[in-house]
């Protein structure tokens, strides 16, 4: 196997001589430095045209944006009507009908769906003034449109038109339409829903979430007064109201399991003497 070859020994630079080649080599640095190639300066050129439809797509975005906002602003403040207050909320999506279910169930459809989406909701028809109760929780909310949906059932239906010229016939039975069924469902737990919460509580809850009463308006109305501590009273007997709904309609979280240790068990208790020493039990001696 024949060795390297090795290369020529080259003979350090002396001052002089690097003195006089520095400014070839700095020359021709700069000139790598600021001169680059027509690829690079195209790429260049594209990335400032990407920046700027990039620039002005946001710009477009921003001011939409800031458009919906000032009409939101607007249409929320109403015309001579409660402010409304929009927020989205899980919606069961209309489009998505038990037709389309069973079909993609079976296989006849191969389509993504999501049968629940977010959809803008006014939070006053909803829940009446407690949409404007910041310190809600989720489980009150949801409390208040079961309550308010009770509400909704129990009443009298709507208008049916009579024929008096028709022959009378005795409907007379154990049976219902679904209709009436549903609202003597409703009435049922809607009156166990109030004798939970007390005639005072309910009070409360239908002045606030059926009438749609504000804070303001409730205080006054329990003759706290209109000061800021009146409505914070007013707001903490309605939140304490709508607690009790929360426990009513068990929406409450699941409480975890706390886990047991071997510390938990019952711990022997050392009786002592006079004189601080422990004293032997006497069956166990």
């Amino acid at each position: 196997m024949t060795k390297p070859t090795k290369g020529q020994k080259t003979k350090p630079l002396t001052y002089e001589q690097a003195l006089a080649a520095l400014p070839a080599a700095q020359a021709e640095l700069s000139a790598g430095v600021h001169d680059h190639s027509p690829e690079y300066q195209k790429c260049v050129e594209q990335l400032h045209e990407l920046y700027a439809v990039m620039a002005r797509d946001m710009a477009r975005t921003e001011l939409a944006r800031r458009r919906y906002n000032e009409l939101a602003a607007i249409v929320n403040k109403g015309k001579n009507e409660p402010k409304k207050v929009i927020a989205s909320r899980l919606t069961d999506d209309p489009s998505v009908t038990k037709g389309l279910l069973e079909a993609v169930a079976s296989g006849e459809v191969e389509t993504k769906h999501e049968e629940r989406k977010f959809t803008p909701h006014n939070m006053v028809i909803l829940i009446g003034g407690l949409a404007r109760v910041k310190s809600r929780t989720e489980a009150q909310t949801l409390a208040a449109i079961r309550y308010a949906k009770l509400f909704d059932l129990s009443q009298i239906g709507g208008a049916r038109a009579i024929d008096y010229e028709a022959v009378k016939v005795d409907t007379s039975g154990p049976q219902q339409d679904q209709i009436t069924a549903a609202q003597d469902d409703a009435r049922r737990e809607l009156a166990d829903a109030r004798v939970a919460l007390g005639r005072r509580a309910t009070g409360i809850v239908d002045a606030v979430v059926i009438g749609g009463s504000s804070i303001r308006r409730l205080a006054k109305r329990l003759h706290y007064g209109e000061s800021g501590k009146a409505r914070r009273k007013a707001e903490k007997e309605l939140l304490d109201a709508m607690n009790v709904l929360v426990e009513f309609f068990k929406l409450d979280p699941p409480v975890k399991a706390r886990t047991h240790r071997w510390t938990d068990g019952s711990k022997a208790v050392i009786v002592e003497d006079e004189n601080g020493n422990p004293v032997q039990n006497r069956e166990a001696a």
